[in-house]
């Protein structure tokens, strides 16, 4: 018995080293767990990215670069440069074109632009339930963090400290006292325990609902952030009874909204007019850099020229 015992637990000693090991050196490396992290963290965005410079962008700017290079004598510069420019317009360009369109909106008519229709919905009745004046910028934050961790916790009975340790994220990432990205990295940790813990969103646990509406958390704080930082501002502003204000806001900020997604539309439509234009930069496309383009001796006489000898034939 006492032999067993002590081979069990250097048995039980060897795992626990073994495993610790694990978890210090993991089997992937470090290069395929950060891209694989991107892509998961930033969706569908990520992953278009991804696909596009690795499987397009990256072939097809090497295949300029070696095209004639044997010819050439060196690495055919024009012809991978003209591809590089071309491939990176007219891929992410799909992505970039709107964003900039929106954040172009949000400088000048103010950051709820970005926010979408949806989420204004659900952020305007937990907006409605705060009793703090509306000119009080730092007191509607905190109640509308109060209310909306309410709405969405409702029902969860384990881990009730991390929804206090949320809050506290959340305020800071609206009154901007720390980095969002690390914010929003840490609240997804918290809400991922949570649903964990409570058996919530299993099959996405960094979802919050919220005023009717699932949200990812790293999107619900960008959109909490844009959306109060707008309306405080307004608000101070305002000389229009709570109630009013709030109603007026969310129908101008939705106006707003659908506009933005308008001109973003007729911006990318416009790119698109232009990219089989990029096929255009020169008289000469690069790919014929380093060919034969004196004239071939041994070609076969042209239409014209088989015309005149016949003239000159037939006068004869």
């Amino acid at each position: 018995m006492k032999l067993q015992s002590l081979n069990y637990t250097g048995q039980k000693n060897i795992n626990t080293e073994h495993g610790n090991s694990k978890k210090k050196n993991p089997s992937f490396g470090n290069p395929a767990v950060a891209f694989a992290t991107f892509i998961e963290n930033n969706g569908f965005l990520g992953e278009f990215l991804s696909i596009d410079t690795f499987g397009m962008m990256a072939p097809r700017t090497g295949q300029g670069y070696l095209r004639n290079r044997e010819e050439l004598g060196h690495l055919n510069y024009k012809a991978g440069r003209e591809e590089l420019v071309r491939e990176i317009l007219s891929g992410p360009a799909f992505f970039y074109v709107p964003l900039a369109v929106m954040t172009a909106v949000g400088l000048t008519r103010g950051k709820v632009a970005k926010v979408q229709a949806s989420v204004l919905d659900s952020f305007k009745p937990i907006m409605q339930k705060t009793t703090a004046s509306i000119k009080d910028s730092a007191a509607i934050k905190k109640d509308f963090v109060k209310n909306l961790t309410e709405d969405a916790f409702k029902g969860y009975d384990k881990e009730k400290g991390l929804i206090d340790e949320l809050s506290d994220l959340m305020i800071k990432n609206i009154e901007k006292s720390e980095p969002a990205k690390k914010l929003r990295t840490k609240a997804t940790e918290i809400v991922t325990k949570l649903n964990k813990a409570n058996g919530k969103y299993l099959d996405n646990a960094a979802t919050i609902k919220a005023g009717g509406k699932e949200q990812d958390t790293k999107s619900l704080f960008k959109d909490m952030r844009n959306y109060l930082d707008d309306f405080t501002k307004k608000a101070e502003k305002t000389s229009d009874e709570s109630e009013t204000f709030i109603d007026k806001f969310h129908k101008k900020a939705k106006q707003l909204r659908y506009t933005t997604n308008i001109l973003a539309v007729g911006a990318l439509s416009a790119f698109l007019c232009i990219i089989p234009k990029l096929y255009q930069t020169g008289d000469k496309f690069p790919g014929v850099d380093g060919l034969n383009t004196g004239e071939n001796k041994d070609a076969a006489p042209n239409a014209q020229d088989t015309k005149q000898d016949n003239k000159t034939k037939g006068a004869a």
